[in-house]
């Protein structure tokens, strides 16, 4: 090549050559495990002049930029694998590694809609729905609600909250109120600090929740993607099936929105009115957990899927055998005894829920 090309071109090839240099100094981490213990020494033809000294990523990236690629690629999959050895090694010992790959596979495929319970927000101090019927009740201690207790203890928490409605809608409102809000002006470092910040990598679509505050919204407005669409559990006339259909970001808040009390279902009578005393698939709610169960894969997160109506209409879709039901998931904490653990996972089975299981502790 002429080399007056390269001279009168010098200007562009100096500014495509600066980018290409910062691109190759962003990978540090790689560039220091793949260089030698030495630089590799080029002599001069210049009479006195020392050796150039070069590294061997360096050389590598200016020669042959597509083998850089493949090797830092490479490097960065190993690196991944062992930050994650502790979770890996648990999917082999539990033999769950096939449904993680399953998982994984969806999410490829954007058909993932996660379904959140309030473990996902636990991390910024909001109390799960057994602990916060509980703090309810301390609240009324004044009252004989020892009935209460019993049916907390029992995971009845519908016919629990009926009862403390009854007894004091005034404080039972305000703690609602109190303690889902989220405080105004929390920063993005001071939301996203749990496994809910990786909701926005895995969910393209649609997503539904359990929970009365506002996280995951906040969550996705952080990582620019706001939701388009939203829906909660005692709205009528909406537009979210025709959203979800369309693929664009929506929220499914099922038991409605902290401060909009017209929006909660909290109580077996308001349960009664939102699914059916027999689920209604002619109630918008029904209706709109139905189309996403027979055409997205669930992914159960921070839930205890303890049987309640949510899974209850799960499961007479599946009986009824009048759609394919996809593969859904689960990531639950393993019970304490191994008949506890083989009763829970054979009920989910029964709904096409498989479960990926974690140490409890």
């Amino acid at each position: 090549m002429d080399t007056k090309i390269v001279k009168d071109n010098s200007l562009v090839i100096s500014k495509v050559e600066e980018i290409l240099q910062e691109v190759y100094l962003s990978n540090k981490p790689f560039n220091d495990a793949f260089n030698a213990e030495f630089p590799i020494e080029i002599n001069s033809l210049i009479n006195d002049r020392q050796p150039y000294k070069v590294e061997t990523s360096e050389i590598l990236f200016w020669t042959d930029r597509n083998a850089y690629i493949d090797e830092l690629e490479n490097w960065n999959s190993g690196l991944i694998e062992e930050e994650n050895r502790e979770a890996l090694d648990l999917l082999v010992e539990t033999d769950k590694i096939h449904i993680f790959l399953e998982l994984v596979s969806s999410i490829q495929r954007k058909r993932i809609a996660p379904f959140i319970g309030a473990g996902l927000s636990a991390p910024l101090g909001f109390p799960s729905w057994g602990n916060a019927l509980r703090e309810i009740r301390n609240r009324l201690a004044d009252l004989d609600l020892e009935e209460v207790v019993g049916l907390i203890n029992e995971y009845k928490y519908l016919e629990a909250a009926e009862i403390l409605l009854q007894k004091d809608d005034t404080q039972f409102f305000n703690y609602i109120n109190e303690k889902f809000s989220i405080r105004r002006g929390w920063s993005t470092e001071e939301i996203v600090i749990s496994a809910v910040k990786l909701l926005p990598e895995i969910a393209s679509g649609c997503v539904i929740t359990t929970n009365y505050d506002k996280v995951i919204e906040k969550v996705f407005e952080f990582s620019n993607r706001p939701f388009e669409g939203l829906m909660h559990g005692t709205q009528q006339i909406h537009t979210f099936v025709s959203d979800l259909i369309k693929g664009d970001r929506c929220i499914l808040k099922l038991h409605g929105i902290v401060g909009e009390r017209n929006t909660y279902i909290l109580s077996k009578s308001q349960y009664d009115d939102a699914y059916g005393e027999i689920v209604d698939f002619r109630k918008p709610l029904p209706k709109t957990l139905r189309q996403i169960y027979i055409s997205h894969s669930l992914l159960f997160l921070g839930c205890s899927l303890e049987q309640d109506r949510t899974l209850d209409l799960f499961k007479q879709i599946k009986d009824e055998g009048f759609f394919e039901i996809p593969e859904h998931f689960a990531v639950l904490p393993k019970p304490a005894s191994a008949l506890e653990k083989r009763l829970k996972e054979n009920r989910l089975l029964q709904m096409n829920i498989k479960v990926i299981w974690y140490p409890a502790d």
